[in-house]
């Protein structure tokens, strides 16, 4: 079968030699594949850095197409399936607080919001809290629908809105506890500071 020329030469015998092959090119498609599903799943997401006072005060993962738009006050991501305001309330220090303030937060984009459903929820590991309810859009009007998730990372307290007329809100609430679920603060911050 093998001649002892072909074991002397290499060191092996041909069926150590076959067999060490296949394992070494079954191991670089195993690798190949991971790297390749790895560099997948990066290019689906994106980081976005929240900013409060110049200083980045919160991460979120957003999907890679996402459109970020900074504003002064806020910064808005916007996807084929949300359009996501983010406010860092720096008056404040707690949820109480936060919603006791929400009309004056939220002005810009919805005007007498009444929640009709209050939810406790978690985000980065902390009690949130999630309003549905109504108002008017602050830019024409009309009547719209909201969710607000009022929520803390570190010692900040953070509130989420998507709105729209009809039923845009609830089309937009998934999406949006999605990204509101990788909610953690940026890597120059520690908790407490």
């Amino acid at each position: 079968m093998f001649s002892g020329a072909d074991e002397a030469s290499n060191g092996r015998t041909g069926v150590h030699s076959k067999y060490g092959r296949r394992l070494q090119v079954k191991i670089a498609n195993i690798v190949i594949l991971f790297l390749t599903l790895v560099s997948y799943v990066s290019a689906e997401d994106r980081t976005v850095t929240i900013m409060a006072d110049k200083v980045p005060v919160l991460e979120l993962v957003a999907p890679a197409a996402a459109k970020i738009v900074p504003f002064k006050d806020k910064t808005v991501i916007q996807t084929t399936n949300m359009f996501l305001h983010v406010w860092p309330v720096t008056a404040v220090k707690t949820l109480d607080e936060a919603q006791a303030g929400l009309a004056d937060v939220i002005k810009g984009d919805v005007l007498k919001f009444s929640a009709s459903a209050t939810n406790a929820i978690t985000v980065a590991g902390s009690p949130a809290r999630h309003l549905i309810g109504k108002g008017v859009e602050a830019d024409d009007g009309d009547n719209a629908t909201a969710d607000i998730v009022i929520f803390t990372v570190g010692d900040r307290v953070f509130v989420a809105c998507v709105h729209g007329e009809g039923n845009d809100a609830s089309e937009e609430r998934e999406p949006m506890l999605k990204v509101l679920q990788t909610a953690k603060l940026p890597r120059t911050q520690h908790a407490g500071k």
